[in-house]
């Protein structure tokens, strides 16, 4: 099955002609076959549709052009476009026509060089919304906290607003289903669970997974509608409780009792530099430190007032689906 399009002078302006009518906007997706990739794609498909979303493009690579996943998004309708990311023209040309282009990039080698790219490009096609990848937690609250992966987050989007681009984060705390496992110190099948400091008594913020997609889709339609009523920085949470009522919702389910072993905040920061900065030790940290704690948020109510447009997924629905042992089969 042929599935790739190309965008030659006269689709890109037929492209163009289509945004400056009303109508849904176009979408197009980076890293789509990615973990959050994967998560947010599904709300945009039906989204596609049941009209909301003009049109789905995802941006892929020659190497990956034949991937099951690429197939799936296009007999979904998703239109897969090969680009460059060495290349500005390539990108910028795949964008056109796009009125916001959501970035699910992870990290890796030479990953800055292709943010980089994608400015220039997004500035070249005047792209109207960017949504750059953050999907995690507000590492904006903490600048004192030095890391690799949040210094290159910060920059990219400070380069975002200087370049005249309207850049929206969305800050969706830890994501629900990849959270209880023994890399954050929440280790599920031994039933014992490393915390730092007062972090069992600290709300922390979960988004799930099927959440994702659903309230960027929101964000996407509201700034499309209305720039003005979308701010920049957008936090939101399917669920939010303490490690300590996280603990006892899965015990519910599971029949067990999980220990909670407390670890001074000193201490653990100790270990932390003796781990070289290990990026999973560091948001052990932001557990402590309230990072994670999104009472003031508002982006729920923005998005999705009183679950009006759909039901979030809550945390004791997860712990049934786990048997309330979350990564059972989990092997390091």
């Amino acid at each position: 099955m042929t599935f790739l399009i190309e965008l030659d002078f006269d689709n890109t302006c037929r492209a163009q002609e289509r945004t400056k009518m009303s109508g849904p906007p176009v979408v197009a997706v980076i890293g789509a076959t990615g973990y959050v990739g994967k998560c947010i794609m599904p709300a945009f498909l039906d989204a596609l549709k049941g009209g909301r979303l003009q049109e789905v493009r995802v941006l892929t690579v020659k190497e990956k052009l034949n991937s099951q996943q690429l197939q799936s998004y296009a007999t979904s309708g998703a239109k897969v476009v090969t680009v460059d990311y060495k290349n500005v023209s390539t990108v910028s040309m795949a964008f056109q026509g796009v009125d916001a282009v959501v970035s699910t990039l992870g990290t890796g080698e030479g990953i800055e060089d292709v943010k980089t790219v994608l400015l220039d490009a997004l500035v070249a096609a005047k792209v109207k919304l960017y949504f750059p990848s953050e999907f995690g937690t507000n590492h904006y609250k903490c600048p004192n906290y030095s890391h690799p992966l949040f210094d290159g987050k910060r920059k990219h989007f400070s380069q975002a607003k200087e370049l005249g681009l309207n850049p929206i984060r969305m800050l969706t705390g830890d994501i629900m289903e990849a959270t209880f496992g023994k890399w954050f110190g929440l280790d599920c099948i031994s039933g014992v669970w490393t915390l730092v400091g007062n972090a069992p008594d600290i709300p922390c913020a979960m988004t799930a997974e099927r959440d994702l997609g659903r309230f960027t889709l929101e964000a996407i339609l509201l700034a499309h509608s209305d720039i003005s009523k979308c701010p920049d920085e957008i936090e939101v949470y399917s669920d939010m409780k303490t490690f300590r009522d996280y603990a006892k919702s899965l015990d519910k389910v599971s029949g067990r009792e999980i220990k909670i072993v407390q670890v001074p905040v000193e201490d653990f920061k100790t270990e932390y530099e003796k781990a070289d900065k290990q990026f999973e030790k560091l948001l052990m940290l932001m557990f402590a430190e309230g990072t994670y704690d999104y009472s003031n948020a508002t982006g729920i109510n923005l998005l999705n007032p009183n679950e009006s447009i759909w039901k979030l997924k809550k945390f004791e629905e997860y712990a049934e689906e786990t048997g309330g042992i979350p990564w059972n089969d989990f092997k390091d």
